[in-house]
């Protein structure tokens, strides 16, 4: 080897140790930033040059600069923060429902206005000619056509909430469907040409997140460097460069369904996971059911309310009329026609002056066990329900917290792999400064040997 060659390893070992310190303060550099990989870069002898007796080195270079990242503990953390991304979305959900139900007991609850109605119906059974007994129990009866009516419209509203909430997680799912194919693309260009596509792959990363948190979905890596993603009981979302965003529908109800862009069915009911699902699941099962609830229980009491007054008198001996429209939970309310004129509430059996056995009926009805109401009376009905509502929301709550448990778990050991220690990365500061200094050094003496060895030649 000409002396020329010295030099050029030691140029070398500079550059290799100046790239080594680049590194070391990028990964520094970005300690915060979300969905870093820390890089490190491997080193291998320089290609060995034939001499008498065996293979001698020409320094070092630079194998390959490394992504540090564990792909099967990277899939398994997409998975479980698209399971908490939907328990997390479902128990925020729950929690408002709970809290549109109000309280179980006391003012402003089911409950309460249930009990209000049996007061004021045997206050007035002792006193049926009384106006204001009346006006009382015609009170106690709008009292609560009102929250049953008002609980009804509040899950209503919660559900056309859902709605524009699906809306646009949909939106984002197809943004982020796309942006993962373009990624792919990218990445596959950049690694074919010989470039390192790390700042790619870190943006990937993030992008899949999103998208298993979104929907629950998982990623699979391809052979290329390229990765297709799946919804979860549906349709491939992502293969490989080509995105295939979910496609929308409107129900007769007004609802949006979601549908798959390879054949156009419907897979609404199969998206059960991520915050998509939990949205959905809320719209479809949660909300509506509760609405439904609400639905048996007005047209329950409307139908027993109604046979008790339409079969008594009112006070001009009158043949009696409904104490409650009817038409399901949106539509319950006294009849007007009683709120005008206390007189026509019908609570005589037979007509005579201080009977009020149909009132004293009208008070017993919340304690009434009812086919309708699958043998329940309505007040067990309400407490049923609300505290159906309350183990749901418990089971939420414990599903949640496992899940959040088993995500800190599994981003240590992520962390452990693929983030950036600060003691670590000064260490390899270190390492390649000594190795710089030593690459100097070494091009110092070549640089004394040259010069004596021109000398020499001179003279």
């Amino acid at each position: 080897m000409s002396l020329f060659g010295y030099f050029q390893i030691g140029l070398q070992s500079m550059n290799v140790s100046r790239l080594g310190l680049q590194v070391a303060g990028d990964n520094m550099a970005n300690v915060f930033t979300p969905g870093y990989a820390r890089r490190r870069l491997e080193l291998t002898p320089g290609i060995p040059q034939a001499i008498q007796g065996g293979m001698i080195d020409q320094g070092v270079d630079v194998a390959r600069l490394r992504r540090m990242e564990d792909r099967f503990l990277q899939s398994s953390l997409e998975r479980e923060h698209g399971r908490h991304a939907g328990q997390e979305e479902l128990l925020r959900g729950l929690s408002q429902v709970e809290t549109l139900f109000g309280p179980l007991e006391g003012v402003g609850s089911l409950s309460s206005a249930l009990a209000g109605f049996s007061t004021a119906f045997d206050e007035l059974a002792v006193q049926p000619e009384n106006g204001a007994q009346r006006r009382a129990a015609i009170a106690a009866a709008d009292g609560l056509a009102q929250s049953i009516r008002g609980t009804y419209q509040r899950l209503q509203e919660q559900r056309g909430a859902e709605e524009q909430a699906i809306r646009s997680t949909i939106g984002q799912v197809n943004t982020l469907a796309g942006e993962l194919a373009k990624l792919n693309q990218e990445i596959v260009i950049e690694e074919a040409a010989g470039g390192v596509a790390a700042p790619l792959r870190d943006r990937r990363t993030i992008v899949v997140e999103e998208l298993a948190e979104l929907t629950g979905g998982v990623a699979v890596s391809g052979s290329r460097g390229q990765m297709s993603f799946s919804l979860p009981n549906g349709p491939t979302l992502v293969a490989d460069d080509t995105a295939l965003p979910l496609q929308t529908d409107v129900a007769v109800d007004g609802t949006v369904r979601v549908l798959s862009s390879s054949d156009g069915a419907d897979i609404t009911n199969r998206l059960r996971q991520g915050r998509l699902g939990a949205r959905l699941q809320l719209r479809d099962d949660v909300l509506a059911a509760r609405m439904t609830d609400l639905d048996t229980l007005a047209d329950s009491l409307a139908v027993e309310a109604n046979a008790l007054t339409t079969s008594a008198t009112d006070l001009q001996g009158d043949p009696g009329i409904p104490l409650f429209l009817s038409g399901g939970a949106a539509g319950f309310a006294v009849d007007p026609r009683l709120l005008d004129d206390p007189g026509l509430l019908a609570v005589s059996d037979t007509g005579a002056p201080g009977n009020g056995d149909i009132a004293r009926q009208l008070a017993g009805l919340p304690d009434l066990s009812t086919a309708a109401l699958g043998g329940k009376s309505a007040r067990s009905f309400v407490s049923d329900l609300r505290t159906a509502l309350g183990h749901e929301l418990a089971e939420a709550d414990v599903a949640n917290g496992v899940s959040r448990s088993l995500i800190e778990s599994m981003e240590a050991q992520r962390d452990s792999i693929s983030g950036v220690s600060l003691d670590e990365e000064a260490t390899e500061l270190i390492k390649f400064q000594r190795s710089f200094e030593a690459a100097a050094r070494f091009i110092d003496v070549m640089n004394s040997i040259t010069e004596v060895a021109v000398n020499l030649v001179g003279r």
